[in-house]
């Protein structure tokens, strides 16, 4: 991997201000992507969890 700083699941949770399991669902259906380090652990970009932060508002349903 090159020096960009990655993210566990639980931090692009935390950005994208939703559940673990739900970075999960996104990258299952593959709206996002992940690498896996040589344990197995999978590593998001910050771009992923913007990402993700982004599809979640769009998809909120709306006050009115």
């Amino acid at each position: 991997m090159e020096s960009e700083h990655y993210l566990y699941p639980e931090q692009v949770a935390k950005i994208a201000n939703c559940h673990r399991n739900t970075v999960l669902k996104y990258e299952r259906e593959g709206f996002i992507s992940s690498l896996r380090d040589n344990n197995g652990f999978r590593r998001f970009t910050k771009q992923d969890a913007l990402k993700l932060k982004q599809i979640l508002e769009i998809r909120k349903p709306s006050d009115n």
